[in-house]
């Protein structure tokens, strides 16, 4: 799992999760959902402890790779937790190293005979942040490509991206036995009222004498949660769900006021950011309906609702081919 400079306590907690192999089925039969779940042998799904060449690699990636049978054969299952607040774009780039090192070690330390073939690599990175994801998932796309000839020589791998708060408010409810979508349901609840309730709903799914160990990753991660929550280092180690109930219980009232008062302080800064984002996109927009009326002529109905509605980002790559297009419909190409 990648560090980076916002890493958090909270992250710690989910990795911990994913050292589940029950959390890593509800990843993929839940928010990967491949069209061969089916021949998935579940049974089979054990972590994989690949020897990186480096320090910086081994302490990066321990923990995040997984295997399980797909028929015959094995299949890799490569996860990466993205915690910053903005997408890495070159996240593609990032997955295909990753996963040409992973090919190493296997070619290193399996018995691959001459004219076996590698096993397939499903790399998988779950976004926490807020915002959207912009990166290109292909890292075809990339790369430049100065002449046609040399698409060839482009490399071609891809990632699946899992998107948290793209997942419906109602999945916990529709998927009930999935404990990763109650989980991330917890991370995105609005008040304390509605944690409390989650929790509830994770004790009774989680009541079977074998989920002991997974209750307890659970209770770390929502320990974890709660300290970034309520700027509180103070909350004590928890290390099963009745002991965050109880907990819960008795700080409930206290909590949901800072949480209000949070709650209004972060919906008036969000207001000030969004009338920020507004107008530089309203000056973008005019800006760019300037430079195509100079270049082009008149423009239609239909082109000028195309740039008032965009967003910035695209605004500002129509932009840069304003002066190098040979019609409107190029520019936006």
């Amino acid at each position: 799992m990648p560090k980076n400079k916002n890493s958090t306590p909270f992250d710690a907690g989910y990795k911990l999760l994913f050292s589940n192999p029950k959390i890593v089925q509800d990843l993929l039969e839940g928010f990967v959902k491949p069209e061969w779940v089916d021949e998935i042998d579940f049974q089979t799904l054990e972590p994989f402890k690949a020897s990186f060449s480096t320090d910086d690699l081994r302490e990066r990636h321990d923990d995040s790779i997984w295997r399980v049978k797909l028929g015959p054969d094995w299949l890799y299952l490569y996860l990466l937790i993205e915690f910053q607040s903005s997408d890495d774009h070159f996240m593609a780039c990032r997955i295909m190293t990753y996963v040409g090192l992973l090919y190493q070690d296997i070619i290193r330390h399996e018995p691959l005979k001459k004219g076996q073939k590698l096993p397939s690599v499903l790399p998988v990175v779950l976004y926490s942040g807020s915002g959207n994801w912009t990166g290109p998932v292909n890292i075809a796309n990339l790369v430049h490509r100065p002449h046609p000839a040399l698409a060839r020589f482009v490399p071609d791998l891809s990632y699946c991206l899992v998107e948290e708060r793209d997942i419906p408010k109602r999945f916990s409810e529709v998927h009930p036995e999935n404990v990763l979508g109650h989980v991330i349901a917890l991370g995105f609840s609005r008040s304390a009222d509605e944690m409390h309730h989650r929790i509830k709903q994770l004790r009774a799914l989680l009541s079977a004498p074998d989920s002991g160990p997974l209750q307890r990753s659970v209770a770390i991660w929502l320990n974890r949660l709660l300290r970034v929550r309520f700027r509180n280092e103070a909350i004590p180690e928890l290390h099963n769900l009745h002991e965050v109930d109880v907990m819960l219980s008795e700080n409930l009232a206290d909590w949901t006021e800072q949480w209000k008062r949070e709650g209004l302080e972060a919906g008036r800064k969000e207001g000030l950011e969004q009338g920020v984002m507004q107008g530089r996109q309203q000056e973008a927009a005019a800006m760019l309906i300037r430079f195509l009326v100079k270049r082009f002529g008149p423009l239609d109905g239909v082109t000028l609702q195309r740039v008032e509605s965009a967003s910035l980002q695209e605004i500002e790559s129509w932009s840069d081919r304003v002066l190098d297009a040979d019609s409107v419909e190029e520019v936006f190409e």
